[in-house]
């Protein structure tokens, strides 16, 4: 017989409590677990981080899509396949089923594309004008085909990745900017994701992404080339590269671009260190704050990304994502080295087993807002081992049910009928009952013996 031996509140939180977006770039995930590591949770259990990101809080998961990363050979000899579209399908799978919102940046090249380059596939090598053109176009439609055929449509699609001198060039390093071709570029990209849209119903948002010190400039650039089919501004701000000395001057930039321009604006990617330590050879990309005065600390770390996303919201911003938490160390290569350059700035101590640290607690950000205002969940669970049944209480008609084990796998769907689920299918382990109840999502934790 089933023993249920603990039963806790895990968390509660307004689904439009999405009043603001807060996630995490998780495109190296799959590459990283492929790869050998291993994610704990704070109590030390071995968990599957994109069910611990959605449990904390995370409503968004950022991926890139590289065209033919399999054109790249990594520091290790051997061809690179992550982040091309069957990564991406697997990664926002795991994200969705998680429960949170799917956001696509969309690099236009075989490997990274930065401020420094934005080389185009060798697929499209030779090709300009109205043959270019047309390949952005089926490119970008047949991405978001194949992305739709696989349950995964994105809610935004970013055209290109921190375009701030460039797109879609023939060079290794950017070449800059060449007018009108490159308005001409976004504007078939922007229209394919418009033409996706109606044929399919859907309603993606359409975004373009620079970084903290071009975004003023750009904006207007974009604005007299007659680039404006867009709804988002993302923004990169790593207070290590940026000329900002305080987070009142993003905040400043945010409500300008905002009022200026009537888009939406989000913070596409962020990083902060909680040491300056690493777990393998691979050097850190980054070691310091910049002209920020944060301690290189886990609560560092966890009181700059909290003070980030209360600037942001407060700006009038839409959502802050952070870049690649989980890119912890592993047998993983890239072009550059093996293990990890980042896993100082993610969101697990390799000091202790990869446990999650405190900056975490940040994903919560919607639910100390406006306490007051906020409907509390009544939802109680109450075990019944003699019965292998957990009664429920405070749980309408109707209201579905999501159970899932501590890897993130669905073990059970069903919509609320009586006032008990049987759990005698369940085997030893942690379970997590997450209910769909108005706008309220109500998560619980039970052990099953």
């Amino acid at each position: 017989m089933k023993k249920i031996i603990l039963l806790l509140l895990f968390f509660s939180i307004r689904l439009n409590a999405q009043c603001f977006t807060i996630g995490a770039d998780l495109s190296y995930t799959n590459s990283v677990l492929s790869n050998g590591a291993v994610y704990r949770d704070t109590n030390n259990v071995e968990v599957n981080p994109y069910s611990l990101f959605a449990q904390k809080g995370a409503n968004m998961v950022r991926m890139r899509l590289f065209h033919t990363p399999q054109n790249i050979s990594s520091n290790c000899g051997n061809t690179i396949a992550a982040n091309d579209i069957n990564d991406v399908i697997i990664g926002f799978t795991n994200a969705k089923s998680n429960g949170m919102k799917l956001n696509l940046a969309i690099h236009y090249g075989d490997y990274f594309n930065d401020p420094n380059k934005q080389k185009m596939p060798q697929a499209w090598n030779g090709l300009t004008g109205t043959d270019l053109l047309d390949s952005i176009y089926n490119y970008t439609f047949s991405v978001l085909q194949i992305l739709k055929n696989n349950n995964v449509t994105p809610d935004i699609v970013a055209i290109g990745n921190e375009t701030t001198w460039g797109f879609i060039d023939n060079t290794n390093t950017t070449d800059g900017w060449s007018w009108p071709e490159d308005s001409n570029k976004f504007n078939v990209a922007l229209t394919a994701v418009d033409d996706f849209n109606s044929s399919n119903s859907t309603s993606i948002k359409k975004a373009v992404h620079f970084t903290d010190t071009t975004a003023t400039w750009l904006s207007a650039l974009f604005s007299n080339q007659n680039i404006t089919n867009y709804d988002i501004i993302g923004i990169s701000y790593y207070p290590f590269w940026s000329n900002f000395t305080s987070l009142n001057q993003l905040g400043n930039l945010v409500s300008s671009l905002k009022t200026t321009y009537n888009k939406d604006i989000m913070i596409f990617e962020t990083g902060a260190p909680w040491t300056t330590e690493s777990s393998d050879g691979y050097s850190n990309i980054v070691n310091s704050y910049g002209n920020l005065n944060y301690p290189i600390t886990p609560l560092g770390q966890k009181q700059y990304f909290s003070d980030l996303v209360n600037t942001v919201y407060n700006a009038g911003g839409k959502g802050v994502i952070y870049w690649e938490p989980a890119w912890i160390s592993s047998s993983l290569c890239d072009q550059w080295g093996q293990g990890s350059s980042y896993e100082n700035m993610s969101f697990f101590n390799f000091s202790n087993d990869n446990s999650a640290l405190p900056i975490f607690d940040v994903f919560d950000f919607c639910n100390g807002l406006s306490l007051d205002n906020q409907k509390e969940s009544k939802i109680q669970l109450y075990p019944n081992p003699a019965h292998d049944k957990v009664f429920f209480d405070g749980v309408h008609d109707d209201t579905k049910v999501v159970v899932f084990d501590v890897f993130g796998r669905i073990i059970l769907k069903s919509v609320i009928k009586e006032n008990f689920l049987t759990i005698s299918e369940l085997n030893s382990g942690v379970y997590y009952f997450v209910f769909y109840d108005n706008d309220i999502r109500v998560v619980k934790k039970i052990i099953v013996d």
